[in-house]
């Protein structure tokens, strides 16, 4: 009996530590260029001043896209909503949601958005 806890407590504990060495390996620097903007430049990417975010990426207007992060606008416009897409935002999130980026020509004001392939309220622009 006792040896079978113990090869319990011991595949347990090699999973948390598995888990453990993950995470501090996710937060290593070169592991998030994005993050800052000497990270950032060493990927080729821009940092935008404006906003602190990275810019690795440079999809041209029109190009599909889950978060501003991947334009060069920076801005992620979503799609047209069906009915039902817009009685459920006033509930919470939009989850899963592509949309395409942004003209840099457009950008005033509020522009509607989606980060991280989702959009709120907030990121449409609605109180």
């Amino acid at each position: 009996m006792e040896k079978g806890k113990f090869i319990i407590l011991t595949i347990v504990i090699i999973v948390f530590a598995g888990i453990a060495l993950g995470l501090l390996y996710s937060r290593l620097p070169g592991n998030n260029p994005q993050e800052s903007q000497a990270g950032c430049e060493s990927v080729g990417g821009d940092w935008d001043l404006a906003t602190n975010r990275c810019l690795a990426s440079y999809k041209p207007a029109g190009e599909l896209c889950t978060d501003g992060g991947q334009c060069k606008s920076g801005v992620c416009f979503p799609p047209a909503l069906t009915e039902e897409q817009t009685l459920d935002l006033a509930n919470g999130p939009l989850k899963n949601i592509a949309g395409t980026c942004y003209p840099d020509e457009l950008i005033t004001g509020c522009v509607e958005q989606v980060l991280m392939g989702t959009i709120s309220k907030e990121s449409m622009c609605l109180d």
